[in-house]
């Protein structure tokens, strides 16, 4: 199941900056609910194109992130059950 591969990335990759359970920010903001809100802390919407390109490039302190076309998918399946 995608979404379950998607938690293993985000473990891997994003947990040590960002909550998957809280907008509360740790080193990055929290990611709960973060493909409903109407924008990113950028003010964007949270479109997963967008996110994908967050996601691969980083923006300001945030490092891009260098994963396969399916970890990414996997990663975006699971972002949008948060």
């Amino acid at each position: 199941m995608e979404e379950a591969r998607g938690a293993q990335v985000y473990h891997q990759k994003c947990a040590k900056c960002h909550y998957p359970t809280t907008t509360k920010g740790l080193k990055g903001p929290g990611l709960q609910a973060l493909t409903k809100l109407k924008g990113m802390p950028s003010g964007a919407p949270p479109t997963d194109e967008r996110l994908t390109n967050l996601i691969l490039r980083g923006r300001l302190m945030m490092p891009g992130t260098q994963l396969t076309d399916e970890e990414l998918s996997d990663l975006l399946a699971y972002l949008h059950t948060l």
